[in-house]
């Protein structure tokens, strides 16, 4: 039996690499927003600390004024942080939508060769059937010329 040969094995191939190439993209975005989740993890972590410590002063206003400058500072990071992690969501999303259809046009030649594949084999064991019937055919005719003839 002959092997199956599709038409638009390139083409699939082609948006294989596509694909790949998104997902990859797409990692990279995920990743961004792990970090910057982190990162505002941490600021929190940060901000909480330095609001349990702040009452272990003992009226030492210059370290209180430190501390407070500290809190500030945290929370302005926290802010930034925050915007940016809208910015790399939103960025996100983009890619996981373009990575979506790139993987919808992969899928579908995907499908097609598959479909086109089966129908091959399903065509190729009917011609195989078909000359098997022919030989069997054509031996029975010959045996019973030859039985005939032998009587």
């Amino acid at each position: 039996m002959k092997k199956f040969s599709f038409n638009l094995e390139r083409l699939l191939r082609l948006r294989e690499h596509e694909e790949h190439d998104w997902e990859i993209k797409l990692g990279q975005r995920v990743t961004e927003c792990v970090r910057l989740e982190t990162e505002m993890r941490g600021r929190t972590s940060e901000i909480e600390r330095t609001l349990k410590t702040r009452g272990s002063f003992d009226g030492r206003e210059d370290e209180m004024f430190i501390m407070e400058m500290y809190k500030r500072r945290m929370t302005s990071e926290l802010q930034e942080l925050g915007s940016e992690l809208k910015t790399a969501e939103s960025k996100r999303d983009e890619v996981r939508e373009e990575f979506l259809e790139v993987s919808r046009k992969r899928k579908v030649l995907t499908k097609l060769k598959e479909k086109r594949e089966a129908e091959y084999y399903k065509q190729q064991l009917k011609i195989e059937h078909d000359l098997v019937d022919e030989i069997n055919n054509a031996r029975a005719v010959t045996q019973s010329r030859v039985g005939g003839l032998t009587k």
